[in-house]
């Protein structure tokens, strides 16, 4: 009886979080505003142009110890993937900042007239995933790809495989978009979609940078078993990620919201404070 109570409870609240739309007005604005200041505009500029400077390094290979030169090879890398999304992702929180900082500056603009349109959800799909991705991307590369008798720690490598989540982190603390725990499949999805791109790859013949039959040693579908066991320990890496960032994002929103509190607690009482009496001192001469 109890459990059949319990069930009900989360099927309640499940179908109450799947009517839930959040506020387009999120996906254009700091955590800790509640316009788009010129700063903010800047800032998702310089994210989008870092995102894209990555790119053309990359596959140019600049800050590259010993380039390869095989930049056809370019967009089998899951590295890239991720520079792809952190891009177009980037592209849109852009373009939805620029549009309302415009916006903004007409007599008659009210920010809770936003639609929750196409553009933001996919731009909350893009953030999410990328999130996730971005970090689980850094910690498979340095603990499982990274071998230091073939990589070089040089500029590029710091760029793609520790900028990549840098870039991404510092957006999750300097943003209003929310995150659910139910999106959890958004990175799965991609994660998923890379997996069966690598076995249709490898089916097809083709050859990673170094002439290899596989793109990562790690994914080397020869060893069918193996490579299974480590597309399901990236599945489930980057499910922790999220809710990891997930508990991260409500610990802020927490944060901002006492120390809203604290600061109308504090207009509060000094509106109230009764006006201290100014004693009048005459100076006789």
């Amino acid at each position: 009886m109890v459990n059949k109570i319990w069930w009900h409870e989360i099927k309640r609240k499940w179908s109450c979080l799947k009517s839930e739309v959040p506020h387009a007005r999120l996906f254009s604005e700091p955590r800790w505003q509640d316009h788009v200041a010129v700063w903010y505009l800047i800032y998702r500029w310089l994210i989008f142009l870092s995102w894209i400077s990555i790119i053309i390094l990359s596959i140019f290979e600049v800050g590259s110890y010993e380039p390869q030169g095989n930049d056809q090879k370019w967009a089998i890398y899951l590295t890239n993937w991720d520079l792809v999304l952190g891009a177009a992702q980037a592209f849109l929180g852009c373009f939805l900042v620029s549009r309302r900082w415009k916006s903004q500056r007409e007599s008659n603009y009210q920010p809770d007239n936003l639609v929750f349109g196409k553009l933001e959800k996919v731009y909350w799909f893009l953030f999410v995933a990328t999130s996730s991705i971005a970090i689980g991307v850094t910690v498979s590369y340095w603990a499982a790809v990274y071998d230091p008798k073939i990589h070089h720690v040089d500029p590029l490598n710091i760029l793609l495989h520790v900028c990549n989540s840098i870039l991404m982190c510092l957006d999750v603390c300097i943003t209003n978009i929310p995150f659910r725990l139910k999106h959890f499949w958004w990175s799965v999805a991609i994660v998923t979609l890379y997996a069966i791109f690598s076995l249709i790859y490898f089916f097809a013949g083709g050859l990673n940078k170094d002439g290899y039959d596989y793109i990562y040693k790690i994914l080397d579908w020869k060893v069918p078993g193996r490579t299974l066991l480590v597309c399901l320990g990236g599945f489930v890496f980057v499910v922790a990620v999220h809710c990891l960032l997930c508990l991260f994002v409500k610990f802020k929103d927490r944060l901002h919201m006492k120390i809203n509190e604290k600061r109308t607690d504090t207009s509060s009482r000094s509106d109230n404070q009764p006006p201290v009496a100014i004693k009048r001192i005459e100076i006789i001469v």
